[in-house]
């Protein structure tokens, strides 16, 4: 998953009707010939979360796997029956839907006409709908849960296409499908008492999605039509709002807000703009989105000891600073402290600079920025919890008024900047203790809460 967007430009360059048949038939024969040595190498029995994310798993069933563990994940495992259901339904259906269907039943229609390069979106319903018999009750739950409360808010504007056209077009765009069901199930697993029986369920549709965006990204850009690209754009933004939810989704969040700006970049080069979207490009941050904000001061959480504590401290860290990234990142909390003792607005947009140029870096630049071993970049997002805690009135200015209000929703954020800062080294805590004791504060405040949704 980490190199989901460094992948896509290099499969452009195969032909596309053949680049299936000539990246599979070379690896087949290798391990055809490896199986004769030894025939049980292939993980067929792993985990959910080793299949989601495409790895070989130890298969240490009843016990948790050592990847399992090691990310600090609950390990299931799915059962016989559940197994032989995915082979069938694999030998019997996917790999049928993949052929013309005039090569394996010539009664059941005359000829086949292949679509044209100009019906890419039809071509995208026909070729890869989602068969609706795959879903079950606690997708539909999902499918709801998504529709009423678990919707995004971004690109700003654009709340009103989560919950009517973006979801009734979702049939016919699989990875958008399983995306908006992995959002929802997400959600439920962080809001509901028994959400530990929603967390595989939404494990294994974002291993769907993100496989079959991988797919759908990989097409050159001449071969995308604009609704595709769209499409792909939502389920970006569905999975960054899912990786928000999951406490160990640091690294997820930020691979997908990069994506997000990659592939927003991506429409405007080719078609200068989106038919669904108001894309979120600086220009239009500044002209749109900023002047919804009160330009005073935000009060909640600003009051003028803790932005003075959170300059001084954030000046220790200049010094560790080694990347223009990291550089980059510094400059924008600066500014947004500095501007949160005047004006929200320029706070916010201040704030948006965070994530300035992290389409623009190189994946490898951009990787060593999220490594575990970067510890400039783990203070640097303690910094930036503790700012969006902050900044949190404005958040809530720019979305629109939801009936559902879920005061836990801000919770994975808060587990995530304490894990940050449990995992640094005891000689860099220091630099950072009083924006632990901020995020440990506020992280308390709402665990001791009911978790129960407000009417708004």
């Amino acid at each position: 998953m980490e190199y989901l967007f460094q992948l896509a430009p290099i499969r452009t360059n195969a032909p596309q009707q053949h680049s299936s048949s000539i990246s599979e038939s070379a690896p087949r024969v290798r391990i055809e010939q490896h199986r004769i040595k030894r025939p049980h190498t292939k993980s067929r029995y792993g985990c959910f979360n080793c299949k989601a994310r495409r790895v070989k798993c130890q298969e240490t069933q009843p016990h948790p796997c050592a990847n399992c563990v090691g990310r600090n994940m609950s390990c299931v495992y799915p059962s016989q029956g559940a197994l032989r259901r995915q082979y069938t339904g694999q030998l019997g259906g996917h790999y049928r839907r993949q052929l013309p269907s005039s090569s394996y039943d010539s009664s059941s229609s005359g000829t086949t006409t292949p679509p044209s390069s100009t019906e890419s979106a039809i071509a995208l319903s026909s070729q890869y709908r989602v068969p609706s018999h795959t879903f079950t009750a606690d997708d539909l739950r999902s499918f709801h849960h998504f529709l009423i409360a678990a919707y995004p808010y971004l690109p700003f504007g654009s709340e009103n296409l989560w919950k009517t056209s973006l979801p009734a077009s979702a049939h016919e765009c699989p990875h958008l499908m399983h995306a908006i069901l992995c959002l929802g199930a997400t959600h439920l697993s962080l809001i509901t008492p028994d959400g530990s029986r929603y967390t595989t369920l939404a494990v294994t549709h974002r291993g769907q999605a993100l496989r079959m965006l991988g797919n759908a990204l990989a097409k050159g850009e001449d071969e995308c039509s604009k609704a595709e690209l769209d499409f792909m754009l939502a389920t970006v933004y569905a999975l960054t709002f899912q990786a928000n939810y999951m406490v160990d989704g640091f690294v997820d969040f930020a691979i997908m807000v990069r994506g997000c700006g990659l592939i927003t970049q991506r429409i405007l080069n080719k078609h200068h703009g989106s038919d669904r979207f108001k894309l979120l490009t600086d220009d239009a941050i500044t002209r749109d989105v900023a002047p919804q904000i009160p330009s005073t001061r935000c009060c909640s959480y600003t009051d003028p000891d803790s932005l003075h504590t959170s300059i001084a401290t954030l000046h220790h860290i200049e010094p560790l600073l080694s990347s223009n990234i990291h550089r980059t990142a510094y400059a924008a909390l600066l500014d947004t402290y500095t501007a949160l003792h005047h004006s929200a607005r320029h706070a916010f947009l201040a704030f948006t600079c965070f994530y300035d140029g992290w389409g623009r870096v190189g994946t490898r630049e951009f990787m060593d920025f999220l490594h575990p071993r970067n510890h400039v970049s783990r203070l640097l997002f303690l910094h930036y919890v503790v700012a969006s805690i902050m900044l949190r009135p404005v958040f809530e200015t720019l979305r629109n008024p939801r009936r559902l209000v879920f005061p836990k929703d801000d919770l994975p954020l808060l587990q995530r900047g304490v894990c940050i800062y449990d995992c640094l080294p005891a000689s860099l805590q220091g630099l950072v203790d009083w924006q632990f004791r901020f995020i440990a504060a506020e992280k308390a405040v709402l665990e001791s809460s009911d978790g129960s949704s407000g009417i708004v």
